[in-house]
């Protein structure tokens, strides 16, 4: 999916892709062990020439160089935490020699590639040692694809939108099964003729919700879980209540753990699901020489009013929203993480971005 606005940018469950020339990718953010982040240990593939850029529950991806080759961060091998390497037969590895590379979507443990032939790749941080969730049947990874999403946490899944315009899931979901008398697990259920129609043209994975967005600029929501406590419960229907405002106009979606965005062709951004929390203060951050930026000031369901106007992509983590403003300037509201404040934007990231992204608890641009 391109987006007419600014930049050509594609933003799928916090992955970015530009048309702009040879960049490099900015972190901010992500797991902290003592002061390392390894979300911000940026790889020297992934200083230059850069196309495009994923994060997921614990690694962050990229596409580099002319033969669109992918790098990750911490490697697969790796568990993030200095000195401990992932124990062998616990992983599965990139395919060698895995080049162009049009999308990268990470999820909570797994990587999707997306291949310029429509054929998707995956491998994993983690083997569950189910096929279902270990493995891509040949009708996906040969179904001629045009974007994937992975989630970023919750249920490990993963969507896919078809040339036809059709959208699949996997693992597949039972959206029958019963969770208590008369209520069903997932709150709303696949609307499986209207994702089969072929009128979808982009995607997204929230931790348990799923959106996609019609060829007439209309949003529609489906998933959510039961099973969680009042407050998560009361989030996950609301992350699937998609407003009047996300019913026309739209021009990109994203979706967090229990929060979705929509981006309408004026540059105005449309949230729902869970408010945001604002950033708070925590004891590391002053070490690490950041400070506690005022909070901005909050229009319709927490959105800032700096992302009402003028927005010309959207990205989503698990208790963020990142956008990008005119001038290539990164606009952030939501969570602390570790100990950084993700809204305290560095000043590399206040211009010339052409491209952003989420990991779970951090972000990415591209410049």
């Amino acid at each position: 999916m391109s987006l007419q606005v600014s930049a050509l940018l594609v933003v799928l469950l916090g992955a970015a892709r530009h048309a702009a020339g040879a960049r490099g990718v900015i972190a901010w953010g992500g797991p902290a062990y003592n002061d390392y982040y390894p979300a911000m240990d940026v790889p020297l593939q992934a200083k230059s020439d850069v196309w495009a850029v994923s994060g997921g529950g614990s690694h962050s991806m990229a596409i580099y160089g002319p033969e669109r080759r992918v790098i990750e961060w911490p490697p697969v091998n790796e568990t993030g935490f200095p000195g401990y390497p992932r124990a062998p037969g616990t992983y599965r590895d990139q395919p060698a020699g895995l080049t162009n590379v049009t999308s990268v979507a990470a999820g909570q443990y797994h990587s999707l590639a997306l291949k310029k032939s429509g054929e998707v790749v995956m491998w994993t941080r983690y083997l569950s040692g189910s096929s279902l969730i270990d493995f891509l049947p040949a009708s996906i990874t040969t179904a001629n694809v045009t974007a994937v999403a992975a989630a970023q946490g919750g249920s490990t899944f993963s969507m896919f939108l078809l040339s036809n315009g059709s959208v699949l899931e996997w693992p597949p979901r039972n959206y029958s099964e019963i969770y208590s008398t008369n209520l069903t697990l997932w709150i709303v259920p696949r609307p499986h003729a209207l994702l089969m129609s072929g009128n979808i043209k982009a995607i997204a994975a929230g931790y348990e919700h799923c959106l996609a967005l019609l060829k007439n600029g209309t949003v529609v929501a489906w998933g959510g879980k039961r099973g969680t406590t009042q407050a998560g419960l009361s989030a996950q229907f609301k992350s699937i209540q998609v407003p009047a405002a996300a019913q026309s106009n739209v021009v990109a979606i994203a979706a967090g753990m229990a929060h979705s965005l929509a981006l309408l062709s004026n540059g105005t951004v449309v949230a729902w699901g869970r408010t945001l929390p604002p950033s708070t203060p925590t004891a590391s951050c002053a070490s690490l020489g950041c400070k506690p930026p005022p909070p901005p000031p909050a229009g319709p369901n927490g959105v800032p009013y700096a992302a009402m106007s003028g927005v010309s992509a959207i990205a989503a983590g698990r208790d963020i929203a990142v956008t990008l403003l005119p001038g290539g300037r990164v606009f952030v509201w939501g969570s602390t993480s570790a100990g950084l404040y993700l809204t305290n934007i560095p000043v590399e990231a206040q211009s010339g971005v052409v491209g952003i992204g989420t990991g779970s608890i951090w972000w990415l641009a591209i410049k």
